[in-house]
Order: C-alpha cells, then sequence, then structure tokens
C-alpha cells in the first residue's frame, strides 16, 4: 500500500517517473530474500487497487486453495517419501523426486515437484531441521583464501573413524576405515579418495603419487600436522619434484575448512547412503569402488556453490601445456623410503645390516640420501645434493673396486690373431643399439633431466600465469664475431634479469683475466643448471666460481 499510495493519483507521465524511482531504491520486503521490485509488479498491484472496491483488504496476502492437500503425491509416494527421508536426512529434495522417478510403483503423471514434496516432509515433521535438531555448527568466521589457478594448491586431510568394513585378516569381524581426500583448491575439485584401514604414510604417498601421475604435479601440498603428513619421505621427495609441502598451524584446523567441507559432504551424502542401502558387513573395496563412482558421477559434475562452477569443467580448463609431469618408474623410485647415511673412504655405505658398494668416486667420505625399495634388499638407490647418482649394490668381493683393480693388473694378455668360432662371440649388434637409442630419445629424458625440467617449468608457469615481462633495460653489445669479457658481462645479465655493480663487472673482468677466454655453450649450460635448482641470482660470486669450475674441469678432460 505505501508503493501503491505514492503512484495511484498520479498522470501517467508522472508515474512513470515515479516508478523509476522507486524501482533504483531498495525495500525490505518481508519473508523474501530480494530487496528490489519489478515494473510488473507494481503495475500489477496498482490494478488490483483499482479493481477491488474494498481499500482495506486488496493487498493481503491470499490463502493457498490447495493448503493442507497433496493432491499430487499417491500414497505409495507418501509412504516412499517418509521412509527414504527417515533414513537419509542429508537427502535433498532433489534426490528424492530423482527416486520417486526410477521406481515403477512410485512413478507417476505428472512427478511432483520439489516443493510438494517439500511441504509434504515438513506437515509430517520429516524437515531436515526438525531431524537435525539439536546439531549446531561448531567453529569460527575464517578469512576466506583461495588459490589463483588451478594446479596451484592441493589439500589433504583424513576423517573418521565412522566406516566399519570387513577385517581382511579377521573375516567376520569389523574393523574402522579412515578416507584420505585430496582436492584442488582453486576449481575443489576431488583429485583423488579413497579408504583405508591403516593410515600412514605409506597411504597418503600412494594416494598423491596416484593424483600425480593422473593430473600433474602441483606447487604446493597444505597439510595438517598428523603423523601421516609429517614424514620425512614425503617432504623430501615432494620437494625433488617441485612441490612445496605446508602445515597448517598448530591447533588451528579451521585454516583447511574446504577439505574439512568435503569430508563432511562426503559423510553427509555418501556414508550416511551406505548405511541405509548396505545391510550387513561391507568390505573395503566395495565401499572404495561406491566412493569412486560417487565423486565421479555426482560431486565432480555438479555446481559448487562457493564457486558457481562444475568442478570438472573449472580443473580441466588448466591448459596442458602449463601442467608438468614425471614418468612413473621415477615417481616410484623418488618415493621410496630415504635414510642419510655417510659413505666410506672405501665407498661403503651402511644401510641397517647391509653394506652397499658406491661406485661414483666423487661420493666417498660425503654424506648422501639412500632410498631402498621394501621388498629388494640387494641395492639401493643413492641421491647428493638432489641429483641421482645410480645404484648401489650389496658389498661383495666380486664388486670390491680395490681387489678388481688388483686383479686386473696381475692379469698379462698375449696378443693372438686368430679367429673364433662365429657361435661362440655375440652377435654384431649396431641396428639393436640404435633401436634401443631410438626408443631411449623417444621415451624421454632421464630422472635426472626430468627433475630438473619440472622445477623449471614450476618458475616458467608462474611467470606466464602471474605477471608480464618486464623490459629489459639493459643496451646489448655490439656484436663481434668473438666471444669476449663484454658479451661474457652482458650474458650474465641478461640470464640473472638485473644490471651489475661496478664492483660486480669488476669481479667478472678479474676471473676472465685468470681463466679466460671462457666458451659462451659452457656458461649458459652453467647458469642455466643453478637457475634451475633456484640459486639466488644476487650471489654473483656463487655463479662466478661454478663457472670457473666447470671450465677447470673441461680444459682437465681435454
Amino acid at each position: 500500500m505505501d508503493i501503491v499510495n505514492r503512484i495511484k493519483d498520479l498522470t501517467p507521465k508522472e508515474r512513470s517517473i515515479m516508478i523509476e524511482r522507486i524501482l533504483q531504491g531498495k525495500h525490505i520486503i518481508p519473508y523474501a530474500r530480494g530487496d528490489t521490485l519489478s515494473r510488473t509488479t507494481i503495475y500489477r498491484w496498482l490494478r488490483e487497487f483499482r479493481e477491488n472496491g474494498d481499500a482495506g483488504s486488496v493487498l493481503m496476502s491470499k490463502v493457498r486453495s490447495d493448503r493442507g492437500i497433496f493432491s499430487a503425491l499417491t500414497d505409495i509416494q507418501k509412504e516412499s517419501l517418509k521412509r527414504w527421508r527417515f533414513d537419509g536426512p542429508y537427502r535433498t529434495l532433489r534426490d528424492l523426486r530423482e527416486e520417486l522417478m526410477e521406481h515403477k510403483l512410485t512413478s507417476s503423471d505428472p512427478i511432483p515437484s520439489e516443493s510438494t514434496i517439500g511441504r509434504f516432509l515438513r506437515e509430517q515433521g520429516l524437515s531436515r531441521s526438525e531431524l537435525l535438531k539439536g546439531i549446531k555448527p561448531q567453529g569460527k568466521i575464517r578469512l576466506a583464501f583461495e588459490a589463483e589457478y588451478p594446479m596451484q594448491l592441493w589439500m589433504a586431510d583424513t576423517k573418521g573413524p565412522d566406516v566399519y568394513v570387513e577385517d581382511p585378516e579377521h573375516p567376520g569381524q569389523l574393523v574402522a576405515a579412515k578416507p584420505i581426500v585430496l582436492i584442488d583448491d582453486n576449481s575443489r575439485y576431488i583429485v583423488a579418495a579413497w579408504y583405508v584401514i591403516v593410515e600412514n604414510e605409506q597411504a597418503v604417498i600412494e594416494l598423491f603419487c596416484r593424483a600425480i601421475l593422473l593430473y600433474g604435479i602441483p606447487e604446493i601440498l597444505f597439510v595438517d600436522r598428523g603423523s601421516p603428513y609429517m614424514g620425512k619421505c614425503l617432504k623430501r621427495a615432494a620437494s625433488l619434484i617441485g612441490c612445496n609441502i605446508i602445515h597448517a598451524a598448530r591447533q588451528d584446523c579451521q585454516a583447511k575448512g574446504k577439505i574439512e567441507r568435503v569430508l563432511k559432504t562426503c559423510h553427509e551424502r555418501f556414508e550416511h547412503e551406505m548405511k541405509a542401502s548396505k545391510k550387513g558387513c561391507i568390505v573395503l573395496e566395495e565401499y572404495n569402488l561406491y566412493l569412486e563412482a560417487y565423486i565421479g558421477q555426482d560431486y565432480n559434475r555438479n555446481v559448487h556453490s562457493e564457486t558457481r562452477q562444475i568442478p570438472e569443467e573449472r580443473f580441466f580448463s588448466f591448459p596442458v601445456k602449463y601442467r608438468r609431469w614425471i614418468s612413473r618408474e621415477s615417481l616410484l623410485m623418488i618415493f621410496l623410503p630415504v635414510c642419510t647415511s655417510k659413505v666410506s673412504k672405501v665407498g661403503l655405505v651402511r644401510i641397517n645390516t647391509f653394506k652397499y658398494l658406491v661406485n661414483d668416486s666423487t661420493l666417498w667420505g660425503k654424506r648422501v640420501e639412500v632410498r631402498c625399495g621394501y621388498f629388494d634388499k640387494s641395492k639401493v638407490f643413492v641421491w647428493y645434493d638432489d641429483r641421482y647418482y645410480g645404484e648401489a649394490y650389496v658389498y661383495t668381493e666380486e664388486n670390491d673396486f680395490i681387489k678388481r683393480q688388483e686383479i686386473t693388473q696381475r692379469i698379462v694378455t698375449v696378443p693372438e690373431i686368430s679367429l673364433p668360432d662365429i657361435k661362440r662371440v655375440p652377435l654384431y649388434g649396431r641396428l639393436e643399439r640404435q633401436l634401443a637409442k631410438h626408443r631411449e630419445e623417444i621415451e624421454g629424458m632421464d630422472l635426472n633431466g626430468q627433475l630438473s625440467h619440472v622445477r623449471q617449468k614450476k618458475n616458467r608457469v608462474r611467470s606466464d600465469l602471474l605477471r608480464k615481462e618486464s623490459s629489459n633495460t639493459v643496451p646489448a653489445p655490439n656484436k663481434r664475431e668473438d666471444f669476449e669479457v663484454d658479451e661474457f658481462i652482458y650474458l650474465l645479465m641478461k640470464l640473472l634479469r638485473r644490471q651489475f655493480a661496478p664492483s660486480e663487472r669488476l669481479a667478472v673482468h678479474t676471473l676472465w683475466s685468470s681463466i679466460g677466454p671462457i666458451d659462451e655453450k659452457l656458461a649458459r649450460n652453467t647458469v642455466g643448471q643453478l637457475l634451475g635448482e633456484e640459486y639466488p641470482t644476487e650471489d654473483l660470486k656463487g655463479y662466478l666460481e661454478e663457472i670457473r669450475l666447470a671450465v677447470i674441469t673441461n680444459r682437465n678432460q681435454n
């Protein structure tokens, strides 16, 4: 009536102007979510006021003619809805309506609407709020954060125990199973999830590796401070492939609100459904199978309430060229259990009760990282300074380096010109070697090359997505036929992306005068290797020292 009284006595032109003012303002509308009006609603109110002579009741709220009557619901539909809602309070009206359509007994023409189903359940005292009365959300308000693009931040967490499955070691008995879930923060896409009976670091590593093989390497993995996420093996292996492990602050579980919300959804929408539909003892494989179906058909393909987008579409919109990949064999080797040990002066390293012979003499006397398999103890994999140096086998007299040299010196061979039988010598295999080399080139780089590639690509992805490439103000020197000291200084400034101070130019001139000339390709390779290992660009002395060592090593080899 307040709106109608302002326009009922105006001329058409004045009424149009007044309505435009009303439309631009905000209004408090009882029992409504919006705060704006439409032109059609205002004209409808004015028409009803003029057609009805009783000004006191013309715009009063109308009573529904079908109030309390649910003619669209049959008896079997009513019974089914009451049973389904009571068994699963978290089932939505949309789920209940789809379930009515799936059964021949409850299907009708037309199918009742969601509002009709909701009114019936509220009338029966089976609304969600009534069934969950007394359950109050806990926690406090947190400032929201979100990754800037997919594959930048993954979150992982564990919930439980609320699920009990058949114990594989003791048939007929129940054992608690907990879900481990990994999601992409930007898109809310669940990259991996499964139920486990034993929650430890190895279970987290297996799930993390499975997600990496499918979708690539993320930049950051955000986890809590639980024992499965605090292990040394997970942190060291993730750093090798260019993924930072970040732990939540102590006594601050609210920081992982997004992954906690996903776990709550799985508990309400999936676990309750499994308990209501599956009677008796359920095996772990069956639970994981249903969980995979729920995530693939429901969660990842429905519009998320926060992002207003489908998680699957938002996650796979990230370009493939920005994803970082690594082979399965290299990934499994990197995530093996790791420990540190010092190599003795004769090349032996002790792991548990075994001694292993390290063939690379440059590692003798240094503390290295050793990764060993779970079952094969005959060999281990040696790493030093984030580089792979090959395998080390259990020490025996046959593979002793010093004894092999002594035996070789005692052997005296007399050259003979005699051709042995062709059956006694290996066949000439040049073509086979070429084929093996061709396959090696097709398969890709070795392990060290892959690790260096993924670490360098991490910086390139961030640079391409978040920054604009700044223009370089360093003037290029005049091109010469030879690579002199001026070109060397210019090359270093280009690679390090900064200008040198006079003292730094003097240091470069001093290096050139002492060991010059320096090969351009050697300088590029040395600086590029340090940049891939994220060596700070401000430490010019460190780069010059590596270049000096590389030049000396190259000359000694030549």
